[in-house]
């Protein structure tokens, strides 16, 4: 299945792969400061697990920081 993940296009992903299984593949921590966004939607963090990537799908993680 083909993702376009931080503006990089890869096809080595499985069908039905959630944004969960997205993170433990390429072994990202799910940290309280990381945001997701799928085809521009922002995606809370409780359905992590449940919410199924489709091919073709963007995916941005932000990291939320502070700072002055």
């Amino acid at each position: 299945m083909r993702l376009k993940v931080d503006s990089v296009i890869s096809n080595e992903y499985q069908e039905g792969i959630t944004i969960q299984g997205l993170l433990d593949y390429k072994d990202i921590e799910a940290v309280p400061w990381l945001v997701i966004s799928v085809n521009g939607v922002f995606v809370k963090r409780a359905h992590f697990s449940t919410h199924v990537l489709n091919d073709g799908d963007e995916i941005e993680l932000i990291y939320i920081r502070g700072g002055g």
